[in-house]
C-alpha cells in the first residue's frame, strides 16, 4: 500500500507524513513534485529511512495505471456541477471495511496543503475518502489526515498480496469498450463522461481478479459486436 503525496509545498509536512507512516507500519512513500528539503528529514525524525527510500514519480498517471485501486482524499464533497467528481465518498473506517480480507496494490493520494487534489487528479481515483471534521474548522493539516486514515488501515499494512487483481490500465481498457458500446446504442453524448467515470469507479472498487476481468471483458465485447452486426443487418433490410 503506497502513500502518494501530490505537490506538497511545505517540506516539514513531508517529513511528518513519513513519521506517521512508520508509526502505523507503512513503508511505501511516493512523491510527485514535492518540495523535499533538509527540514523534511528533520521532522521525519526516526522515519528518515521512509523518506530516503521514497519513490519519486514524474508522471502521476503512468504510475497510477499500474495500481489495482487508487484512493483519493478530499475535504470537498459539495461542488454543484462538480459534485459528481467527488461522489460517493467513504469515511476512513468504511474504506477499511471495504478492503477487509483483500490485498490489492493500492495507492492513497494526498493533495496540496492549500487546494488538495485537482479535479484532473480526482478523475484518476477509483475511491474517494474524507475525514469527517467539524464544520466550524474542517481543514486538517495533511499529516494529520494521513494519521487518521492510516490508523484505520493499519491492519492492511502487513498483508501480503495473495490474489492477482487487475490494474487500472486494464480497467481503462474495459471502460473503453463501454464507451464504444454507449456510442453504438446512441447514448446521450453529454452524459457519457459522467457515466464512464461512474463505471470506472464501480468496476475498480470491485477489485476483479484476472479471471473475472477476462470473462467480464468478453461479455461486454460480445454485446458490442452483436449490436453492431444487428445494426448492419437492419440497414441492409431497409435498403
Amino acid at each position: 500500500m503506497d502513500v502518494c503525496l501530490v505537490e506538497l509545498k511545505t517540506p516539514e509536512n513531508i517529513g511528518f507524513v513519513a513519521r506517521v507512516m512508520k508509526n502505523f507500519g507503512f513503508k511505501n512513500l511516493v512523491l510527485y513534485n514535492c518540495n523535499v528539503s533538509d527540514e523534511s528529514y528533520i521532522t521525519a525524525s526516526h522515519a528518515k529511512d521512509v523518506l530516503e527510500n521514497a519513490l519519486i514519480v514524474e508522471n502521476l498517471e503512468d504510475y497510477l495505471s499500474e495500481k489495482s485501486l487508487v484512493v483519493g482524499t478530499t475535504g470537498i464533497t459539495t461542488l454543484s456541477d462538480e459534485t459528481y467528481l467527488r461522489k460517493p465518498v467513504f469515511y476512513p473506517d468504511e474504506l477499511s471495511e471495504h478492503l477487509k480480507g483483500k490485498a490489492p496494490s493500492i495507492s492513497i493520494l494526498f493533495g496540496r496543503e492549500d487546494y488538495g487534489l485537482y479535479n484532473e487528479e480526482i478523475k484518476l481515483c477509483d475511491v474517494l475518502v474524507s475525514v469527517p471534521t467539524s464544520p466550524e474548522y474542517p481543514v486538517m493539516n495533511v499529516s494529520h489526515a494521513v494519521a487518521v486514515l492510516l490508523y484505520e488501515l493499519r491492519g492492511e499494512a502487513y498483508k501480503i498480496e495473495e490474489k492477482c487483481y487487475v490494474k487500472n490500465a486494464e480497467i481503462d481498457r474495459l471502460i473503453s469498450y463501454f464507451e464504444d458500446l454507449l456510442n453504438v446504442v446512441r447514448y446521450p453524448k453529454h452524459r457519457i463522461p459522467r457515466t464512464l467515470l461512474m463505471l470506472k469507479r464501480v468496476n475498480s472498487r470491485a477489485l476483479m481478479t484476472k479471471n473475472e476481468y477476462t470473462t467480464y471483458l468478453g461479455v461486454v465485447r460480445k454485446i458490442k459486436e452483436y449490436i453492431e452486426k444487428l445494426g448492419r443487418f437492419d440497414g441492409n433490410e431497409k435498403r
